[in-house]
């Protein structure tokens, strides 16, 4: 015999057990993220480590120090460079009041004036000043000659020490980057290792309970466990290989909700045939085939649908329910109750006039 349907609850227990399941799908995938995230608390490779293998701390040491002597060598260079600037302007405002005591000395001679004695004396020492700060101008040249050549041996010097340092650091990145990709799928299998079986058993539940009365429950748990097993695989398997391994998922949801849309047709579940013998026969049409039924009171509606017109001259006698087989398809509709006499519907459980059972309606 057909049991009852249980209530629904109002429409604000419905609403509250969506929300509170939304709370709890939320609630637990925090808690896989924190178990998650503990399990990957292991110890990665330390690239430091790995490349004091290969690269000796004497290297480093001397590459630092030659930096630094190059750079100091710089820096004088720089000084010396300025002085000699400054030593170039000076040389030129000597020269200039050289050629104007020369050019004074000259205009005296011509006029047979005398050429004073300062005025001598100031063009000997502007003389001797000027000779003094060309053998100052040589003598930087020399050595800022001298460093710039020292200055490009060390930096000869420290590029083939670079260069060499960094061919060894490329063979220990290489190795790094090895240890690391195992690091991160050990970690991957130790996640996957147990959100899988998490998975596996929500999976089971939601299957099983996905449309009982605790459906908010294995909804959430399923949900929140397949979310974080996709985000752990998005995280640590390359991208070339997850969008494979997402499309074959897509495509299996996509499969199996449209294998489910066709046996709900074909072999639909006794509640939802259920459901749509009701609608048809609240609607007056056959649930089989469509067609308007034509019974009872029905038998003289003009039209089925947004207008209809009862047609005059019928006596309260006629609209007496009878039993009632589709014209169109031959579906018996409606038949007399065994247990009260009386025509109820025939794809319908329960009769409405005494309440009798039928272990399976006929289709």
């Amino acid at each position: 015999m057909q049991t009852k349907q249980k209530a629904k609850g109002s429409w604000a227990v419905r609403f509250f057990i969506l929300l509170l399941g939304v709370v709890l799908g939320v609630l637990f995938f925090w808690l896989l993220s924190f178990i998650e995230g503990d399990i990957g608390q292991i110890k990665q490779p330390d690239r430091n480590v790995v490349r004091q293998q290969y690269v000796e701390s004497s290297l480093d040491r001397q590459a630092v120090e030659l930096g630094r002597e190059i750079d100091a060598i710089k820096r004088e260079i720089q000084s010396l460079t300025e002085q000699q600037r400054l030593l170039s302007s000076s040389t030129s405002s000597l020269q200039n009041t050289i050629s104007q005591l020369l050019t004074i000395q000259r205009e005296s001679l011509a006029k047979n004036v005398e050429f004073s004695e300062k005025s001598n004396q100031t063009l000997l020492d502007s003389q001797a000043a000027f000779l003094d700060n060309q053998q100052k101008f040589q003598m930087y040249n020399r050595d800022i000659s001298e460093l710039t050549a020292t200055l490009r041996q060390k930096e000869d010097i420290h590029a083939e020490l670079v260069k060499n340092i960094r061919e060894k650091e490329a063979e220990a990145d290489k190795e790094f980057r090895g240890g690391y990709q195992k690091y991160r799928f050990r970690v991957a299998v130790l996640k996957l290792f147990f959100l899988v079986p998490v998975f596996v058993a929500a999976s089971f539940l939601f299957l099983k309970f996905r449309s009982g009365p605790y459906w908010a429950l294995v909804w959430a748990a399923f949900l929140a466990s397949f979310i974080k097993m996709a985000m752990v695989a998005h995280e640590y398997f390359p991208g070339e290989y997850f969008k494979y391994i997402a499309l074959l998922v897509i495509i299996g949801v996509v499969l199996r909700f449209l294998v489910y849309l066709i046996r709900m047709i074909v072999a639909p579940k006794t509640e939802l045939l259920l459901k749509q013998y009701q609608q048809h026969y609240d609607k007056c049409l056959c649930p089989v085939c469509g067609k308007p039924i034509r019974s009872g009171p029905l038998r003289f509606i003009g039209a089925l649908g947004k207008k209809t017109q009862v047609l005059a001259g019928q006596t309260a006698a006629a609209v007496q329910q009878e039993p009632y087989t589709c014209p169109s398809c031959g579906t018996d509709l409606y038949h007399k109750c065994t247990a009260c006499g009386n025509v109820r519907h025939t794809l319908l459980p329960y009769c409405e006039r005494c309440g009798d059972a039928v272990s399976k309606p006929d289709a």
